[in-house]
This record gives structure tokens, C-alpha cells and sequence, in this order.
């Protein structure tokens, strides 16, 4: 079985626009913190509009940099 990342997340919250109890419980804790943030900051400064959801993780990026 696959494990649920942010990405499958983001990609959920963009197709149906919610998220289930129990797919937040299955993302990894540093996942779950940086999904939980960014839905803060898009809530805030996209108006809840789904495709300005970032797609990609902002720390895979970092590591990816590094």
C-alpha cells in the first residue's frame, strides 16, 4: 500500500475541495504540519480557491536544492 503524502492531500483538496479525518491521521506528522500551514496561509491570502493550493511539498523542494 502506498503511503499518503502531502501531495495526494493537496491533490484531494483540489479535486473535491475537503479532506477526511482519516486522511489527515495517515499523513506523516512533518506532512501533516505543513499541510495544515499552507491551508492556513491559503485560506487567508488565496480565498479558499483551490488551484493556488501549492502542489508540491516547499521542504521535498529544499531537500531537493540542497
Amino acid at each position: 500500500m502506498n503511503k499518503y503524502l502531502y501531495e495526494d492531500a493537496v491533490k484531494q483538496l483540489q479535486e473535491s475541495g475537503s479532506i477526511g479525518l482519516a486522511d489527515l491521521k495517515n499523513l506523516p506528522h512533518e506532512d501533516l504540519v505543513e499541510l495544515l500551514e499552507e491551508i492556513k496561509v491559503w485560506c487567508l491570502y488565496a480565498n479558499g480557491k483551490a488551484e493556488k493550493l501549492p502542489k508540491e511539498s516547499k521542504k521535498k523542494k529544499k531537500k531537493k536544492k540542497d
